[in-house]
């Protein structure tokens, strides 16, 4: 079975977050094939979620512009358009007056990929939508861990009963799936012991779609609750 490629990894110290310690990129860069054509013709994109309980409101720039700002746990960013080569991605913590730096990487972009992008305690990672068609009216699913207090779990979707993820650790990804449109509860449990921590009811999966489902949050907090959050993005069209 072909590995998956897992998140890039750009390693935060989550105890010293509220410091202002900067850091720099840890390992796995977002690693696709570009396409075999001019990088400046073809779209390349980001999307961003905040999923980081330890830092209150932030700003990140890309390459020196800003392009969130006051963005808070929780948030999704619209799509950000990058420029094929390489992205520096600072982010600050939002402050009145000084705001100080949390992070401070450098990283390859190759051209034609729908990325993603998850803030979370300890690490910043990043990946890219796997788009590649599935037959009929499906759509294709992967899962990202991004709790950095659970230990590994299992994820499954019920209805389908389809395992999308077993002993699945903290910033890593499961396989993408291919997955029929529907409505889903997504169960997560602790991969040692089966015990239940989230059931995730009414999750809509269109057809033609690519979704990461990240898993997030923090035990027995009101203000971070776990929970899977959902990016999404098309499936490219066979010609």
């Amino acid at each position: 079975m072909q590995t998956t490629p897992q998140p890039a990894a750009f390693t935060i110290n989550r105890r010293k977050l509220a410091a202002g310690i900067a850091v720099t990129l840890a390992s796995g860069a977002l690693s696709l094939q570009a396409s075999r054509v001019d990088a400046q013709d073809i779209q390349t994109r980001v999307q961003i979620l905040h999923a980081a309980s330890d830092a209150d409101k932030i700003e990140v720039h890309i390459n020196d512009s800003e392009v969130l700002d006051e963005f808070e746990y929780g948030d999704i960013s619209d799509w950000i358009d990058l420029d094929p080569g390489t992205a520096r991605v600072t982010i600050t913590a939002d402050r009145l007056g000084f705001n100080y730096v949390i992070l401070d990487a450098v990283y390859p972009v190759p051209a034609g990929n729908d990325y993603y992008v998850v803030i979370t305690d300890a690490l910043l990672l990043g990946g890219a939508f796997d788009q590649s068609s599935v037959p009929g009216d499906g759509a294709r699913v992967q899962v990202t861990h991004a709790s950095v207090d659970i230990p590994p779990v299992t994820i499954v979707a019920t209805g389908q009963v389809i395992d999308l993820g077993t002993g699945l650790a903290f910033a890593r990804s499961s396989e993408s799936a291919p997955l029929p449109a529907g409505t889903y509860d997504f169960e997560v449990t602790l991969a040692d012991s089966g015990e239940s921590l989230l059931t995730k009811t009414g999750v809509v999966i269109e057809g033609g779609a690519s979704y990461q489902l990240v898993f997030v949050g923090v035990p027995d907090d009101d203000d971070h609750p776990l929970d899977i959050i959902t990016l999404e993005t098309a499936l490219s069209v066979d010609s």
